[in-house]
């Protein structure tokens, strides 16, 4: 047991507890997965919260990989990422994130631009260094969004 196994062997180690089995996972490679067999979901819960594996399967053996909408793969030297179904385009595609705006109201956005007063960054130390309490401002929130809303709708329609 110095390699990892693909094949039709399963090598079974005798353990005195729970304690024991999690302390002889962690002290190896993380499998590629790892196989919890228990009625008591307290256990199985343990074992996924204070182990790491490429996947986790509790009381059966294989289906996870016929489960496309499941990642499959390993950590550490069992291979990185996930891979199975659409994971494996993801996992070997760059995911870029991206933001299209229109410039159509772009004085909303005059606190970005120089000269910076003393008030635009006030304003800009509120919006990205502050939590908003939503749930008090909840009202002005939804009327700011109404009159933005509005401001739209009368420039589409109204030009």
């Amino acid at each position: 047991m110095q390699e990892e196994i693909f094949g039709p062997l399963l090598p079974i180690v005798t353990v005195s507890g729970l304690k024991e089995a999690i302390s002889f996972i962690n002290a190896r490679e993380k499998p590629l997965a790892l196989y919890v067999f228990s009625q008591d979901k307290q256990l199985i819960k343990r074992v996924i919260s204070e182990t790491s594996s490429g996947g986790l399967l509790a009381n059966d053996c294989l289906v996870h990989f016929s489960v496309s909408a499941l990642p499959f793969g390993g950590v550490g030297n069992s291979g990185m990422g996930s891979y199975h179904g659409k994971h494996s385009f993801d996992q070997l595609s760059h995911l870029r994130g991206c933001l299209i705006k229109s410039l159509g109201m772009e004085g909303v956005n005059n606190m970005r631009y120089p000269p910076h007063t003393v008030k635009k960054l006030g304003w800009a130390r509120f919006f990205l260094l502050k939590q908003v309490d939503f749930g008090r401002l909840g009202r002005l929130a939804a009327f700011a969004l109404l009159a933005v809303l509005a401001a739209v709708v009368i420039q589409r329609y109204f030009q």
